[in-house]
């Protein structure tokens, strides 16, 4: 057995995260992969927040004949966390639908780095219909039941350029992922005293402002007065705003809650505004 080089890496990057790197995926080689694998006798390796695969130098020449032959390696990638989809964009697919990647078509962005989509993050254009190739081949029955959240294939080719070349530099053989997060609108529910009191929300970082669309009941009889950010706010593992709820008085403007909490994923549902579906984060104070 020989040394051990990288033939080539996928990495996901997503900007819900701290530093980020997406820690909650899970690469799992389709069946035809897995054979493959085994034929090729290449290793693979999971990082932190992607997929390595390795060839043994002293067999790159069987790894090149079967990459004269149409070489390609299918993933299926689920997620350990069953909030991925609220705080990623695009949102879920479509239920007849995927992401999918595919490293036969990459984009180069600022920073040279080869991305599996041709906008700065990944969008809707990357859903791809369950019946089209190549998903049905590499999609089992109960694949079906608990989708993954995305498909990544990649092409081992054996041109001069291919990942077989020993031409290659390390950045050639490096290829990204990367996802935005979805953004909420913040709409908090003062409830209790509180909800008596002229209430209003201050930004300690003065970027954010929100509206007092007045009193509602919430079940159990409850009233409360609802406060609506101005517009959508980014969610994150751990959000950096800065709020407090303040009451406004004749003497002047007084700290209620010195730090209010933020929005949870948890707690995102959709709702109609100016004519428009908009998620919503509710937070509720009492």
């Amino acid at each position: 057995m020989g040394a051990y080089r990288l033939l080539a890496n996928v990495t996901v990057e997503h900007a819900y995260f701290s530093g980020q790197s997406c820690r909650t995926l899970e690469f799992i080689p389709s069946e035809s992969c897995a054979v493959l694998l085994r034929r090729t006798g290449l290793l693979l390796k999971a990082s932190e927040s992607g997929v390595a695969v390795y060839f043994d130098e002293e067999k790159i020449d069987i790894l090149r004949l079967h990459a004269e032959d149409d070489l390609v390696l299918a993933f299926k990638v689920f997620s350990k966390d069953s909030n991925f989809f609220r705080y990623t964009a695009p949102g879920a697919p479509p239920d007849d639908s995927i992401l999918f990647f595919d490293t036969q078509r990459v984009t180069r962005d600022a920073a040279d780095k080869q991305m599996l989509h041709p906008d700065a993050y990944a969008a809707a254009d990357a859903w791809l219909k369950l019946t089209a190739d190549p998903l049905p081949a590499i999609l089992e029955r109960k694949d079906y039941l608990v989708k993954p959240v995305f498909i990544v294939q990649l092409r081992i080719t054996a041109g001069a350029e291919g990942l077989c070349s020993n031409k290659l530099d390390a950045a050639a053989r490096k290829f990204y992922i990367r996802f935005t997060t979805n953004q909420t609108y913040w709409k908090y529910y003062i409830l209790g005293d509180l909800s008596k009191r002229n209430v209003f929300i201050a930004d300690l970082d003065n970027t954010l402002q929100f509206e007092n669309l007045g009193s509602t009941l919430l079940p159990g009889n409850r009233e409360a007065v609802q406060l609506l950010s101005s517009k959508a706010i980014p969610l994150h593992e751990q959000p950096h705003q800065r709020l407090q709820l303040k009451e406004s008085t004749g003497m002047g403007d007084r700290i209620l809650v010195k730090r209010l909490p933020n929005a949870s994923v948890e707690q995102v549902h959709g709702d109609l505004m100016a004519g428009k579906i908009e998620q919503v984060s509710e937070i509720y104070i009492s």
